[in-house]
């Protein structure tokens, strides 16, 4: 996400109401492909994504506060996921990750890095799978050298992100999981010069957000290589520039994967500046979706933007229900794009779905969600 910060808040899991039919057993998922310009599961049926973002695997570790930003510091465990299952129809939850924690670099504390930090995911992913859910991994925050990732940078860096997706390939070699290569890529924080798509795709130099010093930032096609060169035919999705908003110049510029499983990566939020209407998905993502499928791995609610501090905490009046944020996912569900909104976490802000790991949802945007998926 392009702008928050991130107000942990510690709420205890509240149960499931009594009133609550029971759900019926969950049906596991154990595959994930791309097969024309569709997602599809092992028997090829058509695979919809609709779900969550599930934040605080990729700044909890860093900050030495635990694996992921929840009351014990690990993975949530099978009564969230039980909650998620029940909303409807969701089958994906979008995990952010940090890269500096997944391998265990100097940078990030020790009793929540390395082989701990990797097992602790692995388990949540071997997790969500068994209840039915698809795993979407996105390298969220990263930084060069020994920088430390508490800022997101503007590409990934070659130091480390092509190590981490390696690893992150090698590691999930089954099950159906899928890898987001970069969250928000921004280049130059420019929307759509010729060098910004050139870096997005073959690389360039830049100036890091957490060193402040200039960094060899490694390109789309360096990434979907890497993971290629594990054996590795797990589906990449590759996000556009401009912090995944700006998509007109992604198929210029497509990465190349000998595997043919690459798919776009496109985030809609209510401040978005450039795209964020009807016109422009028609514009812009309906010629990219008739080559390869689409996800839309972060999508917000229709915020009142004159309203300050929706960050730090959610006046009432903050999130409108329906308007822009229907509109938007009207628009991706009549056209087939997946989506996974942002966010499942208790934070108390205007991006929680959530008022508490039980999967209360909050009076705007979480029972928006909730009522879509229900009816899905």
């Amino acid at each position: 996400m392009r702008w928050f910060r991130i107000v942990p808040v510690l709420l205890l899991l509240a149960g499931c109401t009594a009133s609550a039919p029971p759900l019926p057993p969950p049906e596991p998922i154990d595959t994930i492909a791309i097969a024309g310009n569709q997602f599809v599961d092992r028997s090829g049926r058509t695979l919809q994504l609709k779900g969550f973002n599930l934040s605080g695997a990729e700044y909890a570790c860093v900050e030495g506060d635990g694996f992921f930003d929840t009351p014990d510091g690990r993975a949530p465990g099978d009564q969230v996921l039980e909650a998620m299952r029940g909303w409807g129809r969701a089958n994906a939850v979008r995990v952010p990750l940090n890269e500096q924690c997944w391998l265990g670099l100097p940078a990030a504390p020790p009793a929540f890095a390395g082989e701990k930090y990797r097992a602790e995911v692995s388990d949540f992913v071997r997790r969500l799978n068994a209840y039915g859910f698809v795993a979407i991994l996105d390298l969220h925050r990263t930084a060069p050298g020994d920088g430390v990732s508490r800022n997101q940078e503007q590409m990934p860096d070659r130091d480390h992100s092509p190590a981490f997706w390696q690893s992150v390939a090698t590691t999930f070699r089954t099950g159906a999981v899928v890898f987001d290569l970069f969250n928000e890529p921004f280049p130059f924080s420019e929307p759509d010069s010729e060098r910004a798509l050139a870096c997005w795709r073959d690389g360039c130099t830049l100036r890091s957000e957490n060193t402040g010093q200039d960094y060899p930032a490694a390109g789309m096609n360096e990434l979907v290589a890497a993971v290629r060169g594990t054996g590795s035919r797990a589906v990449v999705l590759a996000g556009g520039v401009f912090w995944a908003e700006r998509m007109d110049g992604w198929l210029k510029y497509r990465p190349t994967d000998p595997a043919g499983q690459l798919g776009a990566s496109f985030h809609a939020y209510s401040f978005n500046t450039y795209c964020l209407s009807p016109e422009c998905y028609d514009r812009d993502l309906k010629p990219i979706m008739e080559q390869v499928p689409l996800l839309a791995g972060e999508v917000g609610p229709s915020l009142n933007a004159e309203i300050a501090d929706v960050d730090r905490n959610c006046p009432p009046r903050a999130v409108r229900r329906g308007g822009w944020a229907d509109e938007t996912l009207d628009w991706f569900d009549r056209n087939g794009a997946g989506w996974t909104a942002w966010s499942w976490n208790p934070w108390g802000d205007c991006w929680s779905l959530t008022k508490d790991w039980g999967g209360e949802p909050t009076p705007a945007w979480g029972k928006e969600l909730r009522r879509r998926l229900a009816a899905s």
